[in-house]
């Protein structure tokens, strides 16, 4: 019995670390360090290198949503339901960042400025610029929604029960689609479609859209020279 006392501490810790883990993981998006830190690494690895690195950032807050709705879905197909529902601004705004890459002349002409960019006037870094302040921009209502599901989910903490709560957080297309809900997958589908009709509506081809996708997913994609 005393050779198995010394070990019983260590056990203990371990399953008060795994618990706190687990715990922590049920609760990421209440967490303000991971709200933070997510929002600081998709905005600032998006916009200054590639689009690849929100799509990495997404995918590992994909994978922190699988381990929590394994707790309340044993069904595979149960738990890519509720992690696409979870990550569907995201993936609106990964769609709609993916639309400013191959409409970004389109949208500089409707502004009058793709004239300028032919004539020489703006360089390769002065493009992505554009392209920079446009993607902050649309990225910028991911980190106000971001922020404000984590306020509503706490005052829903305070005036919910747990039941009441855990129907609100876990599969909320069950629930009457909100405001926000219908706005994401809209946006959605309307990147998916504007991105359908671009080599009709731009000058792009089919080939030159998808090297444009291609290149903007790259870790990290080659600079275009200035000048």
């Amino acid at each position: 019995m005393s050779t198995l006392e010394p070990t019983q501490p260590k056990a203990d810790a371990a399953l008060r670390e795994h618990s706190s883990l687990r715990q922590w993981i049920l609760d990421h998006d209440d967490r303000w360090l991971f709200i933070i830190t997510y929002i600081t690494l998709a905005v600032v690895l998006s916009i200054w290198i590639s689009l690849f690195w929100l799509v990495a950032v997404v995918a590992a807050h994909g994978a922190l949503e699988w381990v929590r709705h394994q707790h309340f879905d044993a069904r595979p197909r149960g738990i890519v339901i509720r992690v696409l529902w979870e990550l569907k601004l995201d993936i609106a705004l990964i769609i709609l960042a993916l639309v400013v890459t191959v409409y970004m002349e389109f949208i500089l002409g409707l502004a009058g400025l793709s004239g300028v960019a032919r004539a020489g006037l703006s360089s390769g870094a002065r493009f992505a610029g554009w392209q920079r302040a446009i993607r902050g921009v649309l990225l910028s209502v991911d980190d106000a929604a971001q922020l404000g599901r984590a306020v509503v989910r706490g005052n829903d903490d305070d005036e919910q029960g747990d039941a009441e709560r855990a129907r609100c957080i876990w599969g909320g297309w069950t629930q009457p689609w909100s405001f926000g809900d219908w706005l994401s997958l809209s946006l959605s589908a309307i990147g998916v479609v504007l991105i359908a009709l671009c080599p009709m509506v731009t000058d792009h081809t089919v080939t030159s859209m998808w090297a444009e996708i291609l290149h903007e997913l790259h870790p990290f994609p080659p600079q275009s020279e200035s000048g």
